[in-house]
């Protein structure tokens, strides 16, 4: 059945073959059954109309297969998504960015720093995916800086993985206050605890150091008295 002249192609993302073919085929398929058309009409504009929703590697795959070696739309979804079976482990790994949650013993520098550790083990990510996975990690109940860059982030939303980072910069000296660290370290100031003193220990006091002046001088001339004894007893 040839496509209806009434039919007009709408606008449809491309598919380039790196994305989750599902998400592709829900789309066109809803885009298409859209239109006013009877069930006949749907089938064939589904399957002769499909090739102008692709760009790139999936084009190329397009136009590789066979002719008259499909013949159903059915048949052409199901070799589609076989043949894109790789671009849905790779969709699959991305969506692992929002696994990421901070710990409530966790302090922001110590997450921030193992999200970008784990983003960086993931396929490409984009921008609006990292800022949500890291905003959506960021657990209000590990610290106060936490819970005001959350806040931030929620009343101005960031674009961009670096505007995420500036304003963690400047929510971390909360942090480091709190830590008693100085401004801008890259490891907080680690308090050591001094032992206990003995307060049933009875303090030992310098006696000579608190004698008054005249007991100082009378023990001195005995002292002079005894050597000029000792003297005399030599002579």
């Amino acid at each position: 059945m040839p496509i209806p002249k009434k039919f007009c192609m709408p606008d449809i993302p491309k598919y380039n073959g790196t994305t989750d073919p599902n998400e592709h085929i829900n789309s066109y398929t809803c885009v298409i059954k859209g239109n006013d058309l009877n069930d006949d009409e749907i089938e064939s504009v589904l399957l002769k109309t499909f090739g102008e929703t692709l760009s790139k590697g999936a084009m190329i795959w397009y136009h590789s297969l066979d002719p008259n070696s499909i013949d159903s739309f059915v048949i052409l979804v199901n070799t589609f998504v076989k043949a894109h079976t790789g671009a849905i482990k790779v969709a699959t790994r991305k969506s692992d960015v929002f696994k990421i949650k901070q710990r409530n013993d966790e302090m922001l520098r110590e997450f921030v720093s193992r999200f970008q550790m784990e983003r960086m083990e993931l396929p490409p990510i984009s921008n609006d995916w990292t800022v949500q996975a890291f905003m959506q990690g960021l657990n209000e109940k590990s610290s106060i800086a936490s819970r005001q860059l959350k806040q931030n982030l929620i009343e101005y939303l960031a674009v961009t993985w670096s505007d995420v980072h500036n304003r963690y910069q400047s929510n971390i000296r909360v942090e480091d206050d709190q830590l008693g660290a100085p401004l801008g370290s890259v490891h907080p100031i680690r308090f050591v605890a001094q032992p206990p003193r003995d307060t049933n220990r009875e303090p030992r006091f310098n006696k000579e150091r608190y004698q008054s002046y005249a007991d100082r001088r009378n023990s001195g001339l005995s002292r002079n008295t005894s050597r000029s004894d000792r003297r005399n007893d030599r002579g």
